[in-house]
């Protein structure tokens, strides 16, 4: 089973998606800001990671550097699942390494369909 992290900060929305992701058999773990997350990092190695940018905290553009920065999580794919959409904000996205950006809201399928292409 293929483990994925989830650094969502908005309850429903997080429990939605890891509704979503377990259906589709994936183990999903939730971190509620960029700090959880590297904290959940540094004791785990989910095979991808989906994060949002504006959290508390630590932001997503933080948090992304950081994962990116080691030589343990570097490699893990990375998708931002965020309401910011400008140019400017899906420019820094990929100059910081993720691997792929799909704007707030977002159909399931479309989420899945990205997940499983990364994986």
């Amino acid at each position: 089973m293929k483990k994925i992290l989830l650094v969502e900060d908005t309850a429903h929305l997080a429990e939605e998606l890891v509704d979503i992701l377990t259906m589709e058999g994936f183990h999903v773990d939730l971190a509620t800001n960029g700090l959880e997350g590297i904290a959940f990092l540094s004791n785990n190695l989910p095979d991808l990671i989906i994060t949002d940018l504006l959290m508390p905290k630590m932001d997503g553009f933080e948090f992304i550097e950081k994962v990116r920065s080691k030589s343990e999580t570097s490699s893990i794919p990375i998708v931002v699942l965020s309401a910011k959409t400008s140019d400017v904000e899906r420019k820094k996205v990929e100059e910081i390494g993720a691997n792929k950006f799909i704007p707030k809201p977002c159909k399931a399928h479309e989420l899945v369909s990205c997940v499983k292409s990364l994986l």
